[in-house]
């Protein structure tokens, strides 16, 4: 059941919560990903760095139950 979350006196819906929540999962998983080497093997880097984020924030949305 996804929490219903107020901040400043405006809702927050439980899909904005999970692309918030996704963002440092996103950079963290980024980072690692740089550190490693993997992103030299990219062919366009801008592209997957926007896929991952989908893919990071869908499996939030489907673990929240959204």
């Amino acid at each position: 059941m996804p929490i219903d979350l107020e901040v400043g006196g405006a809702y927050l819906p439980p899909i904005a919560q999970a692309l918030l929540l996704g963002l440092p999962i996103f950079l963290l998983l980024d980072w690692v990903l740089r550190r490693l080497g993997v992103l030299q093997f990219v062919w366009h880097e801008a592209l997957f760095e926007g896929a991952l984020y989908v893919c990071v924030c869908a499996t939030l949305i489907l673990v929240m139950g959204v």
